[in-house]
């Protein structure tokens, strides 16, 4: 039963590698992770469908850590071993490894950096997009590759008026990644940080110093990467809902979070326009009406009894996509991104796709079992000291 048992597994394990392998597309994985908390449940669950849809669009893989269970780790394992085993791009072999993530007993936004560090076996050079999983992809047409990933760096990412936010990040799978991870996580005195990973990531870049951090570190303009609500406009491609847990609650942050998904599946930002930038309540097309001062009841669009806000939800980023920064610190009205600049992406270098096919399995090296030194004769050492 035991060995039947575990070929059931092994063939399953392997359908579903086949499906996150997506070998012969480009090396990218979204990570997504909530915890049980019940303010995240429903909203968690949108941003991690909407993840997962832009995923499967473009042949992504996706890792995702939820109360209901873990999916799309990776093991190491010998290729020398019996059954099914999925094979992943370096020619190594591995089978799902779901069950050895685990969140320590700190702050939930820790994990992500423990995750991505699971997430990085049998991904090697690949790029892991984090986002927070109160984080949409609103433009669903736009390639990573082409629109963020640059080669030439290990980390990208953004800042705002504060420091640089770890909720939307680009990772590379390498060496260097890893360690400088290791570092960010290891430090816990940032579990008193009031930003916690944010302040610890802050920190271990500056320590790099300006020179090593341009070598490893791309900062691009939030609106590329990591765009507030307040500053969405039509056609951006990643959504943060930073704060609005705090700031609408969990029925209003979830509403949001709800219509921003929706405008995701429109198949063009003309939907967004519309939604954004009609001054008419419940825009142009399903606007009230005043009816008490229409005898006749009758209210056609171009009525102007309609009712109509004093400006549109959009005009918050029209024409400064930062105005809400000066309206919460109104010293810093004058706020300006200064990785916005033309030019921004220029000389940037995709990542190369994998060959079509599966790549030929490496040989296990054999491990060779160490002999013990000879013994010698006591005779012969004695004589040796003679």
């Amino acid at each position: 039963m035991f060995t039947i048992g575990f070929l059931i597994l092994a063939l399953l394990s392997g359908a579903y590698a086949d499906e996150l392998t997506q070998l012969g597309k480009v090396p990218v994985c979204l990570l997504h992770m909530h915890d049980g908390a019940p303010t995240f449940q429903e909203y968690g669950m949108i941003s991690l469908k909407n993840k997962r849809r832009y995923a499967i669009k473009h042949g992504y893989e996706l890792v995702q850590h939820i109360p209901e269970g873990t999916q799309g780790l990776w093991s190491e394992i010998s290729c020398d071993e019996p059954g099914y085993v999925p094979l992943r791009h370096d020619g190594l072999c591995y089978v799902p490894n779901n069950f050895g993530y685990k969140n320590d007993r700190r702050a939930a936004t820790f994990g992500k950096i423990k995750l991505a560090q699971h997430a990085c076996v049998g991904r090697e050079n690949y790029w892991l997009l984090w986002m927070d999983a109160d984080a949409l992809v609103m433009n669903q047409t736009l390639k990573l590759e082409e629109h963020l990933i640059d080669d030439r760096y290990d980390i990208i990412t953004t800042k705002d008026w504060l420091m640089m936010n770890a909720g939307m990040m680009l990772l590379k799978c390498n060496q260097w990644t890893l360690s400088f991870l290791k570092r960010v996580y290891d430090d816990k005195e940032f579990d008193k940080a009031r930003a916690l990973d944010q302040s610890s990531f802050q920190n271990y870049i500056d320590e790099l110093g300006e020179e090593e951090a341009k070598k490893h570190v791309k900062y691009v303009p939030k609106w590329a990467m990591n765009v507030y609500t307040e500053e969405y406009r039509p056609g951006d491609f990643l959504l943060h809902m930073a704060g609005k847990l705090y700031e609408a609650g969990v029925e209003g942050a979830t509403a949001l979070m709800r219509q921003y998904d929706a405008l995701s599946l429109a198949p063009d930002a003309s939907y967004a326009r519309g939604f954004l930038y009609s001054k008419y309540v419940l825009t142009y097309y399903s606007g009230l009406c005043d009816l008490r001062e229409l005898p006749n009841r009758d209210c056609p669009p171009e009525s102007e009894h309609r009712l109509k806000l004093e400006e549109p939800l959009g005009a918050i980023s029209i024409p400064n996509r930062y105005r809400h920064v000066g309206e919460r610190y109104y010293w810093l009205k004058e706020w300006k991104d200064m990785y916005d600049f033309p030019g921004w992406d220029e000389g940037k270098v995709q990542p190369k796709p994998f060959p079509p096919g599966r790549p030929t399995p490496r040989p296990t090296p054999k491990q060779e079992t160490p002999q013990p030194p000879p013994v010698q004769d006591p005779d012969e050492e004695e004589h040796e000291d003679l």
